[in-house]
């Protein structure tokens, strides 16, 4: 099980690769930036959704 720090670096750097990806579909015009910032809102809200609960978990079961 991961410590709560890995949990945040992983979800950052979830994060951190849906942003430079919608940025590079934004400057770079070469596909549909709309189609790609959706896909990456899509992915980083499930990510951020799984890092809720995994984190309530891990925090919950800390404490018992």
């Amino acid at each position: 099980m991961p410590n709560a720090q890995s949990l945040a670096l992983i979800l950052f750097s979830i994060l951190g690769f849906c942003v430079f990806l919608a940025l590079g579909a934004f400057a770079g015009k070469k596909t549909g930036p709309g189609k790609v910032v959706t896909f990456a809102g899509v992915i980083a809200l499930v990510a951020v959704v799984c890092y809720a609960m995994y984190s309530a978990y891990y925090f919950i079961t800390l404490v018992q």
